[in-house]
């Protein structure tokens, strides 16, 4: 999969270096300063991540049988490959002001970085106003990538049904983190959400946006036919549930070094998970209050965190997500079986291979 996506991590780099080279002087002649600064940290954001969600258009675009030696197929490819990118690095910018992380990455979040600067000029409430900057620099990253969807080189009807796609899954989105907030504010003692809600969230929060739009982007890019396009947005469900599952995993077994972030913030902010939920189902009373007292009653310590992983074992639920997530992989490439079996072998392989990741990263 490494040496599949490559040349694509490549090309997406640039359009974006390309695309905040020009929209930060778009932004300077608004605020100078400001405004430079701003696109100079999205892209040092954007370049820090994986460029996972941006290789994946590549991957759908010829798993839909799209022909790469197409005209402008690179620079379409690579434009909504940056799109995606932007995306991405939109919604972590708000998402950890919402969660209130502070890493990401292994390096400050965003809005740290603007707090971080302010309070070293003198500024007053730092905090407050930095977190603000990163909510405008998250909506510059959004705003950015319809930019360059809408200038793809390709027929007009085909960018035009691109961006209708992207908008409509990040309106999605959006609704599934007004969820995730909702459940976060429910009071000890108030109503949980069922396995089903939390599936849904999953769904809708990370899997469609992290594997269906991209894929399906790809695919809509190469002019594939709708049933096309719709197997790949329900195999990127699937592997977008096993995302998820296995964030919710490393979110408590994996080192802080890997993750790039501090181990057990699900149970600092007490993220209604599915991890979590089995684990409520499944202790008697006494478990129940001991659990009580950890989730969201600040930063675990590290004994918290070994009690936590230790009836996580007991109760066989870390048994219960791996099984969880074999079957969902399973049948994510079940659905995709005919486009693999019609598609070049290089991107056969690579759908494999991400299935696999998907299923046994570390971080």
């Amino acid at each position: 999969m490494q040496a599949y996506f490559k040349p694509a991590r490549q090309a997406i780099l640039a359009a974006l270096e390309a695309c905040l080279a020009e929209q930060g002087q778009v932004y300077a002649a608004v605020a100078p300063q400001l405004g430079a600064d701003a696109a100079a940290r999205l892209l040092a954001f954007a370049a820090r991540g994986k460029l996972l969600r941006g290789c994946l258009v590549y991957l759908g675009y010829e798993l839909a049988g799209g022909d790469r030696t197409a005209p402008a197929a690179d620079q379409q490819l690579a434009g909504a490959g940056a799109a995606m990118e932007l995306f991405q690095s939109g919604l972590l910018i708000h998402d950890d002001i919402m969660d209130r992380d502070r890493m990401r990455r292994g390096a400050p979040t965003l809005h740290v970085g603007y707090e971080t600067s302010l309070a070293a000029d003198g500024a007053t409430d730092p905090g407050h106003h930095g977190a603000a900057l990163g909510i405008c620099a998250g909506d510059l990253a959004f705003f950015a990538a319809f930019q360059l969807l809408a200038g793809l080189p390709c027929d007009p009807v085909i960018a035009l049904r691109v961006s209708a796609l992207a908008a409509r899954e990040l309106a999605l989105v959006g609704v599934a983190q007004m969820q995730d907030v909702a459940n976060g504010a429910q009071p000890a003692g108030g109503a949980e959400p069922t396995a089903s809600d939390i599936l849904r969230l999953y769904r809708y929060k990370t899997g469609r946006y992290t594997f269906s739009l991209p894929l399906a982007l790809g695919a809509t890019l190469a002019n594939a036919p709708a049933a096309d396009v719709a197997a790949l947005e329900a195999a990127g469900e699937r592997l977008g549930i096993v995302f998820q599952l296995k964030d919710d995993e490393l979110g408590l077994f994996a080192e802080q070094a890997e993750l790039g972030k501090p181990v057990g913030s699900d149970i600092r902010e007490d993220k209604k998970t599915f991890l979590r939920l089995r684990l409520l189902e499944r202790a008697d009373a006494a478990g129940q209050s001991g659990l009580r007292a950890i989730f969201g009653r600040g930063q675990p310590s590290a004994a918290d965190l070994a009690s936590v992983r230790q009836v996580v074992g007991e109760l066989g639920v870390r048994s219960e997500l791996q099984t969880m997530m074999q079957s969902e992989t399973a049948l994510a490439l079940a659905g995709c079986g005919s486009l693999m079996s019609r598609a070049s072998s290089a991107a056969a392989a690579a759908f494999r291979a991400l299935a696999a990741y998907s299923l046994n990263r570390s971080f």
